[in-house]
């Protein structure tokens, strides 16, 4: 009998599970899916005070500088020195403010670009490759909101979810309270987290979180040990005293204008 003869006859009786199949194929595709959806828009409740990776598709962003922006080609932007100007928030100047930040406290390249400026609140994120370490880049995270986003004083670690560890709050000279935590997000896969932290300044009105985490939605599972961003450089980017709801650094806004058109040169990039 041939082999091929006897290949046949071994698995005669063995049938697929062709449902279980079409399901497991299902749920993995949708899972490659919302992970690749547009890298992350940073969303936080008053209640439970995470920065929550969402999968908030951003337009491209064209000639208006009032619309969301978003690229996966790495992009370099340099604001220059800061002359104490500002002007109306943009997503494309947020993006760049958290770039810039980023870059005075860790050495990387950036690419994903995004941002949004709704009313009273901004949202940007990127993707940050460290040059120490290894793994993939990490999705670097701000939002910018209103300061009755951060609910009730004092601003403790009181009312933090279960899921939050290393909470600790403290009160600023300026009387802008810190508060910073690290949670696991199984979102991008088992094995990711992220640490987060909050500057809530009742002179500015305004609520701001800044979040880094280990991995990316481009990943397909990869994770660095820990977030691209330790806790104590997060404090240093979250605490810049430019950051506003409604305004930014003129040279923010001028360097964001460079993030206007959408290209995904590097869609499959880790």
């Amino acid at each position: 009998m041939l082999l091929h003869d006897h290949l046949d006859d071994a698995v005669a009786d063995v049938f697929p599970d062709l449902p279980a199949l079409a399901e497991s194929s299902r749920r993995r595709g949708l899972a490659i899916r919302r992970r690749r959806q547009a890298l992350a828009t940073v969303g936080a409740t008053a209640a439970a005070a995470v920065l929550a990776v969402g999968v908030y598709t951003l337009a491209p962003g064209g000639g208006d500088p009032a619309r969301d922006v978003a690229t996966d080609a790495p992009v370099s932007v340099d604001a220059g020195s800061l002359s104490g100007q500002t002007a109306p928030i943009t997503g494309r100047s947020a993006a760049v403010a958290l770039a810039s930040a980023v870059d005075e406290v860790a050495d990387g390249s950036f690419s994903g670009f995004q941002g949004a400026a709704q009313e009273h609140e901004a949202f940007a994120a990127l993707r940050f490759l460290p040059e120490s370490g290894s793994g993939p880049a990490g999705v670097v995270m701000v939002n910018v909101q209103p300061l009755g986003m951060a609910g009730e004083a004092p601003y403790t670690c009181a009312e933090q979810g279960a899921s939050l560890t290393d909470c600790r709050a403290w009160e600023l000279a300026n009387g802008d309270t810190v508060r910073t935590y690290r949670d696991e997000d199984t979102e991008m896969g088992e094995g990711s987290e992220r640490v987060a932290v909050e500057v809530i300044s009742p002179d500015r009105r305004l609520r701001l979180v800044v979040g880094a985490m280990n991995t990316n939605p481009y990943a397909e599972g990869a994770m660095r040990a820990v977030p691209v961003l330790t806790t104590d450089q997060l404090v240093e980017i979250a605490t810049q005293p430019w950051w506003s709801r409604t305004e930014l650094p003129t040279e923010f806004v001028a360097a964001g204008r460079q993030l206007e058109d959408y290209t995904s040169a590097s869609a499959d990039e880790s």
